[in-house]
């Protein structure tokens, strides 16, 4: 969307976020690749910290996806990305792999959301949020292989939630439980909507958070190398 058009306050809640979660990814390689020791990450504030951040990404992509005007594209165009991130990070550090990750998870929100975008919109919102947290709840454990067997026998399910016996990925968002998530979020700006949300919104001056928001695919895709890079220089020295 052309900057005038943005809405700076949701910008800048994804650069807030898109920060978090290179902090997030930093100690990720200092723990995982130089063997740094950090109880905490380790522990239970880690993994609030982490859970954080992806729910607040998803929400916020749910939220602006009316926003955008070519869902099935940016879908596309995302989803590739995503396979761009599985055949780099398999050739250069299969010990990370990167099967499925949130670039795909997104793409594929988006191609799904265009599709039930127009039936979501006919269930009220004050409805549709408690039913697509307790599907959310439900879900969850989908991805663990707590279903029967015959589920994960297959090895191209993965991308949904089934995933096979030799499955592995270090950033594994898969649609079940993660869209209904993305749902919430598309359910919330209805809210926004009615109740004049945005109008406060829309007051937001854009800053250097917004600029982050606003090119966090970028910010995404190079951060990760650049600080496993540094990590390697870190553990040389």
């Amino acid at each position: 969307m052309d900057t005038k058009d943005r809405a700076h306050f949701l910008d800048s809640l994804r650069g807030f976020t898109l920060i978090h979660m290179v902090l997030f990814h930093l100690c990720y390689d200092l723990v995982f690749f130089v063997g740094t020791n950090i109880p905490w990450y380790r522990g239970l504030p880690g993994n609030v910290w982490g859970c954080l951040i992806r729910l607040s990404f998803i929400l916020i992509s749910g939220i602006v996806f009316s926003f955008g005007r070519h869902p099935l594209k940016r879908g596309l165009i995302l989803m590739g990305w995503g396979c761009v991130l599985t055949l780099v990070t398999w050739i250069s550090v299969p010990e990370a792999l990167i099967r499925f990750g949130i670039l795909s998870f997104l793409g594929a929100a988006s191609i799904l959301g265009a599709v039930a975008y127009p039936y979501l919109k006919r269930i009220p919102a004050f409805l549709g949020i408690p039913v697509c947290a307790a599907l959310f709840l439900f879900t969850r454990m989908i991805p663990n292989r707590k279903l029967p067997e015959l589920f994960y026998k297959t090895h191209w399910l993965y991308w949904l939630g089934f995933p096979h016996e030799t499955f592995y990925s270090t950033d594994y968002f898969p649609v079940f439980p993660w869209i209904f998530v993305f749902f919430i979020g598309i359910f919330l700006e209805e809210i926004f909507q009615k109740e004049g949300v945005f109008s406060w919104m829309n007051r937001w001056k854009p800053g250097i958070l917004a600029f982050l928001g606003r090119h966090s695919l970028c910010i995404y895709l190079f951060h990760q190398p650049i600080i496993y890079g540094l990590c390697l220089l870190l553990a040389h020295i």
